[in-house]
C-alpha cells in the first residue's frame, strides 16, 4: 500500500490525515493522523531495528504508533 492509498483508507475510517514528508534515515512517520483528538504516527514499512526510537519519537509528540502494511 502506498501513502495515498493508506491516507484514503484512514479517512474512510474516520481519521483526519495530514501529509508528511519524512526525511530519509529518520524515524519520522509516513503519515500523521488524528482521531478523537488523539494523534497517530503512521508507518507503512515497520522497521523492528528502530522500534525503540520510533516509540520515543511518538511519545515526545504525544502520538500513538500505528503500522499499516
Amino acid at each position: 500500500m502506498n501513502v495515498i492509498e493508506c491516507a484514503e483508507q484512514l479517512r474512510s475510517s474516520g481519521f483526519k490525515v495530514y501529509t508528511w514528508r519524512p526525511h530519509e534515515g529518520t524515524v519520522e512517520p509516513d503519515l500523521v493522523a488524528k482521531r478523537y483528538g488523539q494523534l497517530f504516527n503512521i508507518y507503512l514499512h515497520p522497521d523492528k531495528g528502530e522500534k525503540k526510537d520510533i516509540l520515543t519519537f511518538a511519545h515526545a509528540h504525544h502520538a500513538h504508533v500505528m503500522y499499516v502494511e
